[in-house]
């Protein structure tokens, strides 16, 4: 692997067996190197376990948890709802613990910053910048494990991701990359945008934006609210009340089955 890497300038280096932590008398990811020159010493005859440097390697990894406080693949679809998909064509990997890694390319001189709970509050979602173990490394006793794509398909970072870790401190005006927006912030443009098409689209619209905010623990009886003042604001035209009734019953029943509050 370590061989394959220093073909495409992805700065690698080695950590203990089963450990993300560097080895004795070595000084981590900083001793990250990209050609073959410490391949065998590295990695022939050893179970040391391998990582890449991403900053020197102008990557970037989507990093979604299965294990602590957040369900990240859970949180992942309301991102992809309020911003937009990642692209699945990209090199992924399997973590140990069930977790996914997207591996993106960050655009030559931008100054990017890791972010732990990204998007919201205990979403489960890292953004990693600075380094990343990679298969098939191992901790407890489980491996990384590739899922799909190659080094050769990573694909760039779009604008939308690469606007949560920029280092806005930076002065790096190349990159047209727009102001964060959080996703209280994407959802009330979503709102103000309102819908003016058919029902189907007015009632989707009402659906997707009741749960939107169960999902950010809105009170139900101010969701209820909100969605009276949405509908006659923005929404042409209103959905009738009865109907608007119907949708807000259903969005807080799924809400309460999934909770598995009875």
């Amino acid at each position: 692997m370590a061989l394959e890497l220093a073909k495409r300038n992805i700065y690698y280096y080695p950590t203990a067996p089963g450990s993300k932590s560097g080895m004795k008398d070595t000084h981590g990811f900083n001793d990250a190197v990209n050609d073959d020159s410490m391949a065998q010493e590295w990695f022939q005859e050893t179970n040391n376990n391998i990582g890449i440097n991403l900053k020197k390697s102008g990557l970037m990894v989507v990093d979604v948890d299965m294990h602590g406080n957040g369900n990240g693949r859970h949180n992942l679809l309301k991102v992809f709802q309020t911003y937009g998909r990642l692209p699945d064509d990209t090199l992924i990997e399997r973590t140990p613990h069930n977790g996914i890694h997207y591996f993106f390319k960050v655009p030559g001189g931008t100054d990017v910053k890791s972010k732990t709970s990204a998007f919201f509050d205990q979403s489960g979602i890292d953004l990693m910048c600075n380094n990343i173990l990679i298969a098939p490394s191992t901790i407890d006793g489980s491996s990384y494990a590739h899922v799909s794509g190659s080094y050769d398909d990573i694909k760039q970072a779009p604008t939308w991701l690469l606007s949560f870790v920029q280092n806005k401190s930076a002065n790096n005006p190349s990159l047209n990359v727009p102001r964060l927006k959080k996703y209280t912030g994407a959802l009330l443009d979503k709102i103000v945008k309102g819908t003016t098409y058919d029902d189907h689209n007015r009632n989707n619209f009402i659906t997707s934006i009741a749960g939107s905010m169960l999902a950010v623990g809105t009170d139900a009886s101010n969701v209820y609210k909100l969605l009276s003042v949405i509908n006659q604001n923005f929404i042409s035209p209103p959905l009738p009340q009865k109907e608007l009734d119907t949708i807000y019953s259903s969005v807080v029943s799924r809400e309460l089955r999934r909770l598995k509050v009875k």
